[in-house]
């Protein structure tokens, strides 16, 4: 059996949840036996951005440009970067960000969903199977990754 994907964070709908991980098994699928669409498709992982740094970018960026408008334009706009913070720090204190959701519906994943199937995809090329396991670990191939067929 199958298990999901376990998360930090618990702001995002089940629904919404189950739709990225389905999203993940079919890019799988879609790639099984494909050596150069499995290469192309590492390729687009590693330039996505995952869900956190996406944040932490938008957040000091968000900071600059209000406080800049603040001193510049009016004075009620620095309201917008502290809020922001404001949401960052409820995330660092609780694991729930309020923008998360739409985030999400955009399309963004954390970074262990994109590692996920990062490692899943190198499991189908064999490249993890060749690597001399670390001292005291298991080896990669019994992490309990599967790619199941619906």
């Amino acid at each position: 059996m199958a298990t999901r994907i376990e998360r930090k964070t618990f702001g995002t709908p089940r629904v919404l949840d189950r739709r990225i991980e389905a999203a993940i098994g079919a890019q799988l699928r879609s790639c099984a036996g494909n050596r150069r669409r499995i290469a192309r498709r590492l390729r687009e992982l590693a330039e996505e951005r995952d869900l956190e740094s996406v944040l932490e970018s938008r957040a000091s960026l968000v900071a600059s440009l209000g406080f800049m408008a603040g001193a510049l334009v009016n004075r009620r706009l620095p309201s917008i970067p502290v809020s922001w913070t404001a949401s960052l720090v409820r995330l660092a204190a609780t694991n729930w960000l309020p923008m998360e959701t739409l985030l999400r519906r955009m399309g963004l994943r954390t970074s262990r969903e994109i590692e996920i199937e990062r490692v899943a995809l190198r499991l189908m090329l064999g490249d993890l199977e060749r690597l001399p396991p670390a001292p005291g670990s298991r080896r990669v191939g019994d992490s309990g990754i599967r790619v199941v067929r619906p």
